[in-house]
């Protein structure tokens, strides 16, 4: 829970990062409209508090920081270049201060009124939201939640993650015999919830709600977090893999086993499964 000169703080950067700003020719509003005119800082607020403690508790010394500079009086020239200066105090309070610029900036442009469905913005740039419902498609899958069924369940295998590669490990396993549990974080989402909303899709499909940096802070990661992981929000493109790549693997990274017709016999078991054909080899 932020306190009262933290929240104004908040308030103050969100109008700076999306001020209001007089043209003529803004027949939309776009321009004018300012970040607190859409309720951006109280739907920031919401967000920090749902950040882990660690990223929350920086995120209220990076306001702390900002309010000790008076910053929410300070003219608008004076706050952009605060933050830039705090920006260049280190990785930690670099990546706190993209971190509010970029939620102000997807909140904002990106976020629908509950009430209508549509943000005020994107008619300038020619969105129109939402083309249609999400169709009513029947989910045939009943995961269980140990904690509300209290069920002992017994196995062979636990698989932790059902992504591309926790999934493929458990059919396969399934398939071979074994009693497999497989162990997921995230919900169960399928075209029925998909609503064609980007800010719903990071709040549910989205670990942690969407990027998230190394520890070092050096690399933004986005992973999915649902059943399915990633294959639920990645498209993909599955080729066979050219010989002259897999030769070169070999020849040149000393991987051994994939220039030969062992290789070739999982990516038939691979492309066979996903119903691609086999028989071209290029």
């Amino acid at each position: 829970m932020l306190s009262e000169v933290q929240r104004e703080t908040l308030a103050a950067v969100c109008d700076t990062v999306v001020p209001s700003i007089e043209r003529a020719d803004d027949p939309h509003g776009l321009w004018g409209r300012k970040a607190s005119d859409l309720n951006v800082p109280q739907m920031l607020e919401d967000a920090i508090e749902t950040m882990p403690p660690e990223q929350r508790d920086g995120m209220a010394q990076l306001l702390d920081g900002l309010a000790a500079q008076q910053y929410a009086h300070l003219s608008q020239l004076s706050r952009e270049q605060v933050l830039r200066n705090v920006g260049l105090l280190g990785t930690q309070a670099a990546a706190g201060v993209g971190a509010l610029i970029g939620l102000t900036l997807f909140l904002h442009y990106g976020a629908p009124d509950p009430q209508t469905g549509q943000n005020p913005n994107w008619p300038a740039y020619g969105f129109s939201g939402p083309v249609s419902a999400p169709p009513a498609v029947p989910k045939p899958i009943q995961p269980l939640v140990p904690y509300e069924t209290g069920l002992d369940l017994e196995a062979d295998v636990v698989v932790v993650g059902s992504g591309a590669g926790g999934g493929v490990i458990a059919g396969t396993l399934a398939a071979a015999g074994q009693k497999v549990v497989v162990l997921e974080a995230g919900g169960y989402f399928n075209e029925s919830d998909f609503n064609q909303l980007e800010l719903w899709a990071y709040q549910n499909l989205y670990w942690r709600g969407g990027p998230q940096q190394t520890a070092d802070l050096n690399v933004t990661l986005q992973a999915g977090a649902g059943l399915g992981g990633g294959t639920v929000i990645n498209w993909t493109n599955c080729l066979r893999t050219h010989p002259w790549v897999r030769e070169e693997w070999a020849s040149e990274h000393g991987l051994e086993g994939l220039d030969g017709p062992e290789y070739d016999r999982h990516l038939d078991s691979v492309l066979g499964r996903i119903s691609r054909p086999t028989a071209a080899r290029t």
